[in-house]
């Protein structure tokens, strides 16, 4: 990949992830979406997260789109093609959402924007790779990703929020997919604009590339990691659950609630400023680990003192400080175990494991909160903490950075 000059990357990946911000199912169109589903099909906690798991499953397969784009170009191209594409679908499908008139049909056609923006996480992250490996830089664009998809989830909680709280929910989830639409044609737009790639003739798969693909994903250390960011995410989550305790018992309104969405981006946008100027490079992967799995815990832990708007705001902010450490953590490792010439499809493989994990940890979190604990909030959250600081057995076995791939 050849960037036409040294700050079109950056500016690229700058409105891909303020795109991502706004346009995946987990941020502008989220709180509309759990408000239709609560308050039109009167849903409860576990009913929602395993629907919403559906939704998930084109992110759990983002090796298949990792494998496609390093050894199959389209068009000539390994990136530039694929990144149209995608956000081109995203863009489409989110108007079709915006005019579905069935359950079923809305459910498909998100289906089909979350797997837009899948390819297109999956595709950028390779394409972050392999611009940034040269001279140092992935974990700082890394960072400036952070920093846009945050800023933009900011304004994507107020916009849920605010439409929650004025209109019915099914218009207000209708708003929200035609808003989402735009920033996807937009990215789609940019890439074209902006990404200078060179052709590639080859039209068919690299079988003996694709062998070696599989060949050095066998190796410890990325197995140790990907253990590692399994174990992280697979505590049982509390977002659906906190929604409806938010909602249902501590009797938050839906404009606050959309508030406190962006406070906790705030916190991650700081999170991300923290790890950038402290933890990044300047600290050892492991201890990198280690403060991830502590200020998690105590972020969770804190949720037992969750009672009124103040503590809210509070608890929201710290989390998202303590979430997008993790996650740059975990990001990090994943991209400095990734071998060349496979950016795509190893950083892929990791961050699906990632997600696989998490999403049964939403749907067990979730049925634990409705059928286990009988809404019973604070039960959940200290067997969530617990399982999040169960990670500190895996910090000493995670590799050192002079075991990472070349």
């Amino acid at each position: 990949m050849t960037p036409a000059r040294p700050s079109s990357f950056l500016w690229f990946i700058c409105i891909a992830y303020l795109t991502q911000g706004i346009a995946q199912h987990f941020c502008l169109i989220a709180q509309p979406l759990d408000y239709y589903m609560l308050k039109a099909l009167g849903s409860n906690a576990a009913e929602v997260a395993s629907l919403l798991s559906v939704l998930m499953i084109p992110w759990m397969i983002k090796p298949v789109y990792g494998i496609v784009s390093d050894f199959l170009p389209l068009a000539g191209y390994r990136r530039k093609s694929y990144l149209i594409l995608a956000y081109s679908l995203g863009g489409c499908f989110y108007l079709v959402s915006a005019l579905a008139s069935s359950f079923s049909a809305l459910i498909f056609a998100l289906f089909l924007t979350a797997t837009g923006m899948a390819i297109g996480t999956t595709i950028i992250c390779g394409l972050t790779l392999e611009v940034g490996r040269p001279g140092a830089q992935t974990r700082t664009f890394q960072s400036i990703q952070a920093v846009c998809y945050y800023s933009a989830s900011i304004i994507s909680f107020l916009i849920g929020g605010a439409l929650c709280a004025n209109l019915v929910p099914s218009v207000a989830l209708h708003c929200a997919a035609a808003i989402a639409a735009v920033p996807c044609f937009v990215t789609a737009g940019s890439a074209w604009w902006l990404l200078r790639e060179n052709k590639s003739t080859r039209t068919k798969i690299d079988l003996v590339a694709l062998k070696n693909v599989f060949y050095q994903l066998r190796a410890r250390k990325l197995l140790v990691v990907a253990l590692f960011l399994c174990c992280w995410s697979f505590s049982p989550g509390f977002g659906t659950p906190l929604y409806f305790h938010e909602t249902k018992t501590l009797g938050f309104t839906q404009l606050f609630i959309g508030q406190l969405g962006a406070i906790n981006s705030v916190g991650m946008i700081v999170g991300a400023l923290i790890f950038s100027k402290c933890m990044d490079r300047k600290l050892g992967t492991k201890t990198q680990a280690t403060i991830s799995v502590l200020i998690g815990t105590v972020s969770t832990f804190g949720y037992l003192l969750l009672a009124s708007e103040s503590s809210a705001i509070l608890l929201e902010f710290f989390r998202g400080v303590a979430n997008v450490i993790a996650v740059l953590t975990i990001y990090g490792l994943a991209a400095d175990v990734s071998p060349k010439r496979m950016e795509s499809t190893s950083i892929a493989l990791l961050i699906a494991a990632y997600n696989i994990a998490e999403q049964i940890s939403n749907v067990l979190g979730a049925n634990l909160y409705s059928y286990v604990f009988k809404d019973g909030f604070a039960e959940l959250i200290v067997v969530s903490a617990l399982a999040t600081l169960a990670c500190m057995l895996l910090v000493p076995v995670l590799p050192d950075k002079d075991q990472y791939a070349s």
